[in-house]
């Protein structure tokens, strides 16, 4: 399998700007004084939610002031939103933190769904009554850059010191999300994303199965499951993130597919180019020989992962981010991660992605605790603290892995970019993201053919030439 090695001592993608490279993720230490060690984040679905238990309006405008100062000097309330509902866990956590810190300042955490938050943002923005702080991905998906042309987001420059994520004073992989034409409107969660198979070791016990080295042993093992009557896989196919998880796991694991990540990330290749047309077949394949649930169809992310952890399939190809869901799903579930190498030169490659990060809403009521929370998430205590609670891969080395399975997920022989972060560049007027997104559902639902969705997106990817 080649010697392994952690995400974060390896040399990282880098974007900034529409330009995507690779860089050198952050060397050397970090000496900042840290107060406390403590425990217990990102994607699942379901309807809009919230973790508050406390009652009452839990808008900006209605919360009080807070106060600067020291220890046992906030007061009032912050309210928080999360686009994700999995990452209620990171509220937990907040709440404890706090509770111990600044007793007298109350934690409002409410979460959201990626497909309303943006609508969400802006509506509550727009009436005064949006949170004091909200996760976003950066500018991963547009919905920061959307948010900031509204003004309403508040840049950072003076409130965030941001070298435990830029050593060298330069934009990283981690942190280059944060920035909206180069000015800073958010603080990373300084994770790393990958995308891998958990399994079921039990099933695998009782019925013989090994973990696959390669696609060829794991198409044979998923059809010996379907013959023994074993269900191989489950997928959250409402939601075009996790198919296209799916399509980056399957393209690190063809013959071509790393070089294909490669050369679009160089604005050389379209999604139509044969070597990224060859893994959607490859994929499509996998669904039309019954390898994914039939439950599949109408999962949201936790759906998904609730069929996989109560026993219902034996793996499931998804996020990095989900290791905590699975985890609560299911806390008897015996279960592992696995790679497969690439069945070209035998190396293990990892697709990731930034997680992503917390800014402050422009019309904050309590300006004093979003400014005291957006400093301490620039601490290593704080990034240790949410990424306790999701169990995610660090990708800062202030921060070791809680998770020994976290630790085997952030390892691997060479780290690629996943194909959706890279998709921007490649347009100069086109929009080949939203192509995306638009067409993954279709497609698994048969309503698209590959070829049909290959063109789709090729046709806005006009700065390839």
């Amino acid at each position: 399998m080649g010697n392994q090695k952690h995400f974060w001592y390896s040399p990282l993608i880098q974007k900034t700007g529409g330009e995507v490279m690779f860089k050198k993720l952050l060397a050397g230490l970090l000496a900042a004084s840290l107060v406390l060690s403590l425990a217990s984040c990102n994607n699942g679905g379901g309807d809009t939610s919230s973790t508050e238990s406390t009652g009452g309006d839990s808008s900006a405008a209605e919360s009080t002031g807070g106060n600067g100062g020291g220890d046992g000097e906030y007061s009032g309330t912050l309210t928080i939103w999360e686009g994700d509902p999995s990452r209620a866990v990171c509220g937990d956590a907040y709440k404890a933190y706090f509770a111990k810190k600044y007793p007298n300042l109350e934690i409002k955490m409410e979460t959201k769904t990626e497909n309303t938050y943006q609508s969400a943002l802006s509506s509550a923005f727009g009436a005064n009554q949006g949170p004091d702080v909200f996760w976003n991905w950066g500018t991963k998906n547009g919905i920061l850059e959307s948010i900031v042309a509204e003004d309403y987001v508040m840049p950072l420059t003076d409130i965030a010191d941001m070298s435990l994520f830029e050593k060298d004073g330069e934009k990283t992989m981690i942190s280059g999300i944060c920035y909206v034409n180069d000015i800073l409107y958010g603080v990373p969660t300084a994770a790393v994303d990958t995308r891998t198979i958990y399994y079921n070791k039990d099933i695998f016990k009782e019925h013989g199965y090994k973990p696959s080295e390669k696609l060829s042993d794991f198409e044979a093992m998923c059809d010996q499951m379907l013959a023994d009557g074993i269900q191989p896989l489950t997928v959250a196919a409402t939601e075009y993130s996790s198919l296209f998880h799916v399509y980056d796991f399957i393209l690190c694991a063809c013959k071509d597919g790393p070089e294909f990540i490669k050369d679009t990330e160089a604005v050389k290749a379209k999604q139509n180019d044969p070597r990224g047309v060859y893994a959607l077949e490859k994929y499509m394949s996998w669904r039309d020989k019954g390898y994914f649930s039939p439950a599949s169809t109408g999962n949201d992310a936790s759906a998904a992962v609730l069929e996989f952890a109560q026993g219902g399939t034996a793996m499931i190809i998804c996020g990095s981010w989900l290791l905590s869901n699975v985890k609560g799903a299911n806390e008897n579930l015996n279960f592992d991660v696995y790679k497969l190498a690439n069945e070209k030169d035998g190396k293990i490659y990892s697709c990731i992605t930034a997680n992503g990060s917390y800014s402050i809403g422009a019309n904050t009521q309590n300006l004093d605790n979003a400014k005291m929370f957006i400093e301490w998430m620039c601490t290593a205590e704080a990034q240790k603290t949410w990424m306790d609670a999701c169990n995610s891969v660090p990708g800062i080395p202030e921060v070791e892995a809680a998770d020994p399975i976290a630790s085997e997920i952030g390892t691997a022989d060479e780290q690629i970019s996943g194909y959706y972060e890279l998709l921007a560049a490649t347009a100069v007027n086109g929009t080949p993201n939203k192509a995306d997104e638009e067409n993954w559902v279709p497609l698994w639902n048969g309503q698209i053919t590959v070829e049909e969705f290959a063109n789709r997106v090729a046709e806005q990817q006009d700065a390839v030439k």
